[in-house]
């Protein structure tokens, strides 16, 4: 998206006069327009996939941060216009990350404050017994050490899981924008992990008896770019928190690399992010279904599916912090 178009031309939408141009689309458009337009993707994706129905106690999980604040308050948008529609819920996950994350949870507060919007606030420190700080400190000089995403997403996962689910949420709604997407699914190309680009498929229909341990997750942002959401947000003047985590601005990880991949080939191919993704969607719903159903062990320690192992994840990582 070019905040100036290279060419003065009118809105394509309006006659009006624009200041944006979509460079994927080849759209001219005026702020109001451009405003309209995402509300309207974000409104279709989540019709085009059935993301939601009227019934649905919907947790979002939400930061703070411009894409789950673009989706909370999207969400507030749909539901006052869905008639008997159930009060939203906001699920904030408390890293322990010192001068990061004890600022972008104010801002969520205040937001939720304003919307009247039920928010919860769980943290590492309660539910795990140490911060990601605290976890990093601790692990940073072994030989087994993980950078702080890896440790960060496995808690994060399983805390918004449970939450959600303990709240009574039918839905767990996050936050995951275009980019996210085409940078998660190069990744897995690029390391090769077949199975995982499988697992992914976000419209999987799972086995029954793994429906009761998972939530089903939506994601409504999934067809718009994440510099678009951040000129939407800030267009709609919505307060947000706008710096990105430390861990991942200083740590080596190869998601860095691969996000300013996509940015570099997006100047010459601007609808790469939306070939990453179509790509991702047909191959993971193909892997996904055509793989067999293999049997797997519960976790011994919380009784979670644990694949071929004796402890999930979430209890392996705990257990190695702990030892």
């Amino acid at each position: 998206m070019n905040h100036q178009s290279p060419i003065r031309k009118n809105c394509t939408l309006c006659g009006k006069s624009s200041n944006l141009y979509r460079q994927h689309s080849g759209q001219f458009l005026c702020n109001d327009c451009f405003i309209k337009s995402i509300e309207k993707i974000i409104n279709r994706t989540i019709s085009k996939y059935n993301m939601l129905n009227p019934d649905d106690l919907i947790v979002i999980g939400f930061s703070g941060g411009k894409d789950s604040t673009a989706l909370l308050y999207n969400l507030i948008r749909i539901q006052q216009e869905t008639y008997n529609s159930k009060d939203l819920i906001a699920l904030t996950i408390d890293e322990g990350i010192e001068g990061y994350r004890d600022q972008s949870i104010n801002i969520a507060k205040e937001f939720c404050k304003k919307f009247a919007i039920e928010h919860h606030i769980i943290s590492f420190k309660h539910e795990f017994g140490l911060t990601l700080n605290e976890i990093v400190n601790q692990k940073n000089s072994s030989d087994d050490y993980m950078y702080a995403c890896n440790y960060c997403a496995t808690i994060r996962r399983r805390l918004l899981n449970d939450y959600a689910k303990e709240l009574g949420g039918s839905k767990l709604a996050l936050g995951h924008n275009l980019t996210d997407f085409a940078e998660t699914f190069l990744m897995n190309i690029l390391y090769k992990r077949v199975e995982l680009i499988g697992n992914q498929y976000p419209f999987r229909k799972e086995q029954k008896v793994l429906s009761k341990f998972f939530i089903n997750k939506i994601f409504p942002l999934m067809r718009l770019p994440e510099d678009e959401l951040e000129l939407y947000i800030n267009l709609k003047n919505i307060h947000y928190y706008p710096k990105h985590c430390p861990y991942r601005e200083k740590d080596p990880i190869l998601r860095k690399r691969v996000l300013k991949f996509i940015q570099e080939t997006k100047n010459m191919s601007p609808e790469i992010e939306f070939n990453l993704l179509n790509c991702f969607l047909e191959l993971s719903e193909l892997i996904y279904y055509k793989k067999k159903e293999t049997p797997y062990r519960l976790c011994k320690k919380c009784g979670y599916p644990s694949g071929s192992n004796e402890l999930c994840r979430y209890c392996t990582l705990k257990a190695t912090v702990e030892n």
